[in-house]
């Protein structure tokens, strides 16, 4: 890295004197003055040559101009690269979609920024068919296993109970609890993507009480939005109540469930160590200001 005298001198040779390259830099002209004293005394010559109708060069003043301009660009650019890299290891980039909502991220981080201001957070996209930009360090989620999910590490906050999302025109809108054998000869939409044995025996329950299930690979954003349209039938975690359009998730007597948590990378950065170790601890031990957020079911 170059030192900033060497800055300094380009300046001189620039403008032409101390004065006016002291008004560029913003300093005092007997502070340009003594920082062309340090470089010729460290470098051991004499580079500039004072006269009263500005400065002329040396030899060795002129061929430190003309080969000091690509090292100094070079230094600045290190310097921009070296912040830039510090920023990328202090910033948190938490990949969202319809599904993969910041229920709780945000508000963690909000308490976390409390403990260590310097870490920033950053929300990306995830493209269709769970396309996750590369850059993405936390993805908040159920867990259920899919292939895309394996290739994740995965940290349980809670854990989220199905319900039965219907439109307000149907019967069972108004109860606070259903049974499944309430929806004996139903129609329900239910996602079949869930390689998970607790998935298998809530299936396996509906089917004895009657139900009849219809099973889909994945959620899209079609089926979720146009489902009150029909008059459809979805088993879906509670948490889903904020991304299901016009209808109510109603609770079931059950206790089947999924983990709901943080999704991060196999090789988290040091400031994603950080953070899922405060959110371990402020899930574990308590919060005693009773500000931890909590899923709303």
């Amino acid at each position: 890295m170059y030192i900033p005298q060497i800055k300094t001198f380009l300046t001189v040779c620039e403008k032409g004197s101390f004065t006016k390259a002291a008004g560029s830099l913003y300093i005092s002209p007997s502070a340009v003055l003594q920082q062309i004293n340090a470089l010729e005394e460290d470098l051991g010559v004499k580079l500039v040559i004072r006269r009263n109708t500005g400065i002329s060069l040396t030899p060795a003043g002129t061929h430190l101009r003309e080969t000091a301009a690509d090292w100094v660009k070079r230094g600045d650019s290190i310097r921009e690269e070296l912040a830039m890299i510090a920023n990328q290891e202090n910033t948190i980039c938490i990949g969202t979609s319809l599904l993969e909502k910041c229920r709780l991220l945000y508000d963690l981080w909000m308490l976390y920024s409390e403990q260590d201001p310097r870490i920033n957070m950053k929300l990306v996209p995830i493209g269709p068919d769970h396309a996750v930009p590369l850059e993405t360090d936390l993805i908040e989620s159920t867990y259920s296993g899919v292939n895309w999910m394996r290739a994740w590490n995965f940290q349980e906050i809670c854990r989220v109970p199905f319900g039965f999302a219907v439109s307000g025109k149907h019967p069972l809108a108004g109860q606070e609890q259903v049974t499944p054998a309430q929806l004996a000869g139903e129609t329900v939409l239910v996602f079949d993507h869930v390689p998970d044995k607790n998935v298998a025996a809530m299936f396996l329950e509906m089917e004895e009480a009657g139900v009849i299930l219809k099973k889909l690979d994945a959620p899209t954003h079609s089926i979720l939005w146009e489902a009150a349209f029909h008059n459809q039938i979805i088993l879906a975690p509670m948490c889903w109540d904020d991304i299901l359009v016009n209808m109510k998730l109603v609770a079931c007597t059950w206790s089947y469930s999924l983990p709901y948590g943080i999704l991060y990378r196999k090789d988290p950065s040091r400031a994603v160590q950080s953070f899922l170790k405060f959110v371990a601890k402020t899930y574990g031990e308590g919060n005693a200001r009773e500000i931890v957020p909590v899923l709303e079911r």
